[in-house]
């Protein structure tokens, strides 16, 4: 028998499996053993990790790496000291207002040390949702120094002076956050094809990607996000409820990331044959995205999902705020930002995307679309180079975990089947890689 031929027969009894333990509230038993007998190849014999030994390959030696080239002093970027900020406020003073930020509303400071915005009375807030600085506050809430560090700057003929909290529970909790999210990740798409696979696709998202150069290297929102997205691909093939809260903490920190989980709860429903894991995963990212309304109404006053973003429905429906095209193009090819710049193994993987695609169950299919639909929203509301001071690209992360399971198995059944592919591929990688190590250590030695 062909290899091709008893892949596809270890797929359709993986997939049978899976839907046969299926229960009635839509929560769903991987049938772990099962799947391990039937996804390997047969003329190789390996004894499978247990679920807690693959996380821990995966999360540990991510998390020394990233512990080791993240920033841990101001000044920070704006986006990640705004994160921290809120987090510090949270942890000491139980709200998240700013203060002794409010000079920093000031026009001519528009940006400068932190995005901050004007809550409803006046005070100087972080304009961005609060899904990261959650992550953050119970790490400044137990740190023993709260000493708070110092950054001036000079804009135009003004003088730009303010305190930032310790930097240090922030880089380690983006550090921790990105590293468990890409083990969670591996998880999900263990019983997609090979342990082996599955652990060295999570390895090249983790290293040849901007979630090192980015989402590991500070507080941004695209840390937490890693973490929850992963968590809600991998919870929603076993408890489809946690699934759903993993995803709606995820729309807690970047609201239109709610397409990726529609997609992956629609995908969830179809391989289950039943509609539940798509209500189920529905309600829990719906709880988050409530929850985001009403944090929005208490700080600014607004029952919106935009909150303190110069961001309304009508520059989103005319592209008023950017053009589209070109904006996508950049995305892709622009020499500082595009995504297939600093990682061009994508490229090698792109022509077996309709194979991957044929093979792969319907949620991988669908958080694939999410991810996509997640990557088009962002490109229509904001410009593609996401501001600078950072490595590489960072709109793309959510996008990326979201196909990760799709491009794994493409990878599988596709880019692996020759050896021109795969020495195509291995040096795409190597290079991406190169690419990213050396921003990893730029970023570290305040290079970006």
């Amino acid at each position: 028998m062909r290899h091709g031929e008893v892949n596809r027969i270890q797929r359709e009894v993986t997939r049978n499996d899976w839907r046969a333990r299926t229960h009635s509230d839509g929560s769903i038993d991987v049938g772990v053993a099962a799947t391990r007998t039937v996804r390997r190849d047969p003329n190789r014999v390996q004894t499978p990790l247990s679920p807690a030994a693959f996380f821990a390959a995966i999360f540990l030696p991510l998390l020394v790496l990233y512990l080791a080239t993240a920033q841990w002093h101001a000044p920070y970027g704006v986006d990640a000291t705004a994160n921290a900020l809120t987090a510090f406020e949270l942890a000491t003073g139980g709200d998240v207002v700013f203060e002794d930020h409010t000079d920093l509303l000031a026009p001519h400071f528009r940006g400068r040390g932190a995005w901050l915005t004007g809550d409803k009375n006046g005070q100087a807030v972080s304009q961005y949702p609060p899904g990261a600085a959650l992550l953050a506050a119970p790490v400044y809430a137990i740190w023993p120094d709260r000493a708070p560090q110092r950054w001036e700057g000079q804009v135009d003929e003004f003088t730009v002076s303010f305190t930032t909290p310790p930097i240090g529970p922030a880089a380690i909790t983006a550090a921790v956050a990105v590293a468990a999210g890409l083990a969670m990740l591996g998880l999900a798409i263990r019983p997609l094809t090979d342990d082996r696979v599955a652990m060295g696709a999570v390895y090249v998202l983790a290293l040849a990607t901007g979630v090192w150069t980015v989402a590991a290297d500070r507080l941004w929102l695209h840390s937490a996000d890693v973490m929850y997205l992963s968590a809600g691909l991998y919870l929603s093939g076993r408890r489809t409820l946690a699934g759903g809260l993993s995803f709606g903490m995820a729309a807690l920190t970047r609201p239109h990331t709610m397409l990726i989980a529609a997609g992956a709860g629609l995908g969830r429903a179809f391989d289950a044959r039943r509609w539940s894991p798509a209500l189920w995963i529905g309600i829990g990212t719906a709880t988050g995205i409530a929850v985001l309304i009403a944090y929005n109404l208490a700080v600014f006053g607004t029952a919106s999902l935009s909150g303190g973003y110069e961001l309304n429905a009508a520059d989103f429906i005319t592209a008023t705020k950017v053009d589209f095209l070109p904006n996508v193009f950049g995305a892709f090819f622009d020499l500082r930002r595009g995504i297939f710049i600093y990682s061009p193994f994508l490229l090698v993987l792109l022509p077996g995307l309709r194979t991957g695609w044929k093979a792969s169950p319907s949620w991988v299919q669908g958080a694939a679309l999410g991810g996509i639909a997640y990557l088009v929203v962002q490109l229509a509301a904001n410009r593609f180079s996401g501001g600078g001071g950072f490595w590489g690209y960072r709109y793309p992360i959510e996008a990326l975990v979201a196909v990760t399971p799709l491009l794994t198995v493409a990878y599988s059944e596709w880019t692996s089947r020759t050896t021109r592919r795969r020495r195509l591929f291995a040096i795409a990688l190597g290079t991406a890689f190169a690419i990213h190590l050396v921003g990893a250590l730029n970023c570290f030695t305040d290079l970006c």
